[in-house]
């Protein structure tokens, strides 16, 4: 699903007390400070919880502290299920491991972090997991990094928050400003492109999964890889996956087809020979 991460600050003045009337020691009731209770906490964000199966056909040894198998639990801020585009992104990166093994990885709006938990299984030799510097989201992508990575492999693995086209010093000086293999994102806004093009190492590769939810605005989905080729000296891009795998909503509007497919993209710099944009099929 498409987010907006646009830049937002609470601009709210901080809360103050009203100061009651001086009374004196021996005054026999409360002032108005008494009468008014300390607000409550706010409730922590509710979570719901979701599975993912690593394929029997993917030959991965998983270590398991907790006997769950080949089995990865997610835990999600909120009711929204596991998305089918992380489900089939995650199994793209483990069936292609020259994407991942001993690799710098990049997510940009992780969300559970499924890709980027299974990239560090897979043997990455970092893992940077980012999204929306909100405090539950951030805490959460830890959450699932503990549950779910072995502990031989977390102190390959980074959780940070980001904003999408903002400073990345954060982000490149986990590299030594040497920039990250493999980009891994599911959003398709304009302020990706940014972020792409300043943590991108010279030789990496981006790869672009997902599903058009809302079937009337498909254009404008495709036309972020157009912008993406034409930006920073010029990117080539190919599709390398489109499956089908259910519409999540079924009450939503628009072809069930359309919101059901799920579409991977790989993108990389130009080199000699090539022309920015989609690569030609032989």
């Amino acid at each position: 699903m498409l987010r907006d991460h646009s830049d937002t600050e609470n601009l709210g003045e901080p809360s103050t007390r009203r100061s009651a009337s001086p009374i004196s020691a021996d005054d026999d009731f409360y002032g108005l400070d008494d009468l008014l209770p300390e607000p409550e906490s706010p409730l922590p964000a509710p979570y719901s919880f979701s599975t993912y199966e690593i394929p029997s056909d993917i030959d991965l040894t998983v270590e398991d502290e907790d006997n769950r198998g080949r089995q990865l639990v997610l835990r999600l801020v909120g009711s929204h299920p596991l998305w089918n585009t992380a489900r089939i992104f995650t199994t793209f990166l483990l069936k292609n491991p020259g994407l991942v093994k001993d690799r710098s990885v990049l997510e940009l709006g992780a969300g559970a972090a499924l890709p980027s938990i299974a990239c560090a299984i897979a043997g990455a030799k970092q893992v940077v997991i980012t999204d929306y510097p909100d405090t539950d989201l951030v805490e959460n992508m830890r959450f699932n990094v503990d549950t779910n990575v072995p502990g031989n492999l977390r102190s390959s693995v980074d959780v940070v928050g980001h904003l999408w086209g903002h400073d990345v010093k954060h982000l490149m000086a986990r590299t030594e400003d040497k920039g990250y293999d493999t980009l891994i994102l599911s959003d398709l806004h304009d302020a990706l492109i940014k972020t792409v093009n300043a943590t991108t190492s010279p030789d990496g590769c981006v790869l672009v999964f997902f599903t058009s939810h809302r079937p009337h605005l498909v254009k404008e989905d495709n036309a972020f890889f157009p912008r993406l080729a034409e930006s920073d000296g010029g990117w080539v891009y190919e599709k390398v996956v489109e499956e089908w795998a259910g519409a999540m909503f079924e009450e939503d509007p628009g072809d069930e087809k359309v919101r059901g497919t799920v579409h991977g993209w790989k993108a990389w710099r130009v080199k000699d020979g090539q022309k920015a944009g989609e690569k030609a099929t032989s």
